[in-house]
């Protein structure tokens, strides 16, 4: 899942006051970076956590409006290409309804993959679904998408090498799918894993 260094974590601290960003990772090196960033500019809206996917606390369910997932690596990545269950359900559990998830991801044959394509992820909406989360918008992530994911692993991917941007919206478990674009105080963000597996 991994928030990496934090980055993208501070930016939208920073950027957003009103919104409460919190940075989870499975390692607690990069993520102590982080941290200690915050703390030393006195970001007050940012936590940071060391907890991986697959045990995240259940007191956060249903506390977030957007979940990003950017760049992943390893477990994170093959949980959500699988897609595994005890990867995409406790990201599914983050979200209110209404929620977005958002992911940026690269996958070739070096990582073990065929080249990551939209229709990739295009065909495995169905399993998506089972947990409430619905592709609103798939394609190939632009320069500006990979930019503002603040992603030091980005910046070491190099040009060429296949992005994908994908957005999910959390279905309302009564009235179907429903809009990821309502803003609100209050973000989960899970972002890059800034180093390589």
């Amino acid at each position: 899942m991994g928030a990496g260094d934090g980055g993208y974590i501070l930016y939208r601290a920073k950027s957003e006051p009103s919104t409460f960003a919190i940075a989870l990772d499975a390692s607690p090196d990069a993520l102590s970076v982080g941290a200690w960033r915050a703390k030393r500019a006195g970001v007050a809206n940012a936590a940071f956590l060391v907890e991986a996917v697959e045990r995240i606390p259940s007191e956060l369910a249903g506390s977030a409006n957007e979940v990003t997932v950017h760049f992943p690596w390893g477990s994170l990545l093959r949980g959500l290409l699988a897609p595994d269950e005890r990867v995409v359900l406790p990201l599914a559990n983050l979200l209110k309804p209404a929620g977005g998830l958002r992911l940026l991801l690269s996958a070739t044959s070096r990582d073990g993959y065929a080249d990551l394509t939209p229709d990739d992820l295009s065909a495995l909406a169905g399993c998506y679904a089972e947990h409430e989360l619905g592709l609103a918008e798939v394609r190939v992530a632009t320069r500006m998408d990979i930019a503002a994911s603040r992603s030091s692993w980005a910046k070491r991917l190099g040009l060429g090498r296949p992005v994908v941007f994908a957005r999910y919206s959390r279905r309302s478990s009564r009235s179907g799918f429903t809009s990821a674009g309502t803003p609100s105080a209050a973000h989960l963000i899970h972002s890059t894993a800034n180093r390589p597996s």
